[in-house]
């Protein structure tokens, strides 16, 4: 009987970063998740925890998402969700930082919707491709 890993496809070096990377957002994720959980009770405001969260589970939703795409061996448009999930949680992170020290951060408030419009380019890329593949 073949093991299971003789029946996966083999991952370009191309897939292999954009795996790396979802692997460090899933870590990220894990770890924002549970430090949002526990210790930025203390120190956020509902909305603000709310806002933790949100940048949390958008770091597990697309480390995942990219894992699969990744996986299937369709890496195009993946660097842009990739810089896209950065842009997105990394401002929001950010953005509570400077809030909670009390630091100018209004200009990081547009930063945040870019992350999100880079992150749907580059899904609808992944798409775009993955269709006009199937279409031969």
């Amino acid at each position: 009987m073949a093991s299971l890993e003789s029946n996966l496809p083999e991952t370009s070096p191309v897939a292999s970063v954009h795996l790396l990377r979802a692997g460090l957002f899933l870590i990220a994720g894990i770890i924002a998740g549970a430090f949002g959980a526990h210790a930025m009770k203390a120190v956020l405001d509902p909305a603000g925890l709310s806002a933790f969260t949100t940048a949390a589970q958008y770091l597990l939703f697309m480390g995942a998402s990219v894992m699969g795409a990744a996986a299937s061996g369709r890496a195009s448009g993946l660097g842009w969700v990739e810089f896209g999930t950065v842009l997105f949680s990394g401002s929001i992170f950010l953005l509570l930082l400077l809030k909670h020290l009390g630091w100018p951060h209004a200009i990081l408030g547009p930063v945040t919707p870019i992350g999100g419009t880079f992150m749907i380019g580059g899904w609808v890329r992944w798409v775009w491709v993955l269709i006009a593949d199937r279409r031969g």
